[in-house]
């Protein structure tokens, strides 16, 4: 079954609205994402000098839990067509393989540039595991797509 993709212009747009994605994070997402981001901090893949970190086990990338806010943003609100153009953010708490993570995404400013006939859209992100704790929290800045 596809997953459908949504696609919301900026006058389509309103503060308020919210969409989220779930994921279980797997040894196989963590393994490659430090692939293709070529980040192979031991902290990440190896137990035994994981085990003597603050966080006591393998943690994923942060970047990661921020990722799946991206799908949300380019797949479902604003969705297909929308450029990221900023982000800040802070990484809470760890994220360990088998966790289970969600990124609630909420439109909380549009502004209409006029000159230049655009949006400009900002998102309140946030990532919490399955017991309610926030791991990641930001505010993602993006355009939506024009039509």
């Amino acid at each position: 079954m596809a997953e459908e993709i949504k696609k919301f212009t900026g006058p389509e747009l309103k503060v308020g609205m919210t969409a989220s994605r779930t994921k279980t994070m797997t040894k196989e997402d963590i393994e490659y994402f430090g692939k293709v981001s070529t980040d192979t901090n031991p902290m990440h893949f190896d137990e035994e000098y994981a085990a003597t970190t603050q966080f006591g086990r393998c943690i994923a990338h942060g970047v990661i839990s921020l990722s799946l806010c991206g799908a949300v943003l380019g797949m479902q609100l604003p969705g297909l067509g929308t450029i990221h153009m900023g982000q800040e953010v802070t990484f809470m708490k760890p994220v360990y393989p088998g966790d289970v993570i969600t990124a609630h995404c909420e439109i909380i400013d549009i502004q209409y540039k006029e000159k230049k006939d655009f949006y400009i859209v900002k998102v309140k992100q946030q990532v919490t595991n399955q017991n309610g704790e926030v791991v990641t929290e930001g505010i993602a800045t993006c355009m939506p797509p024009r039509n």
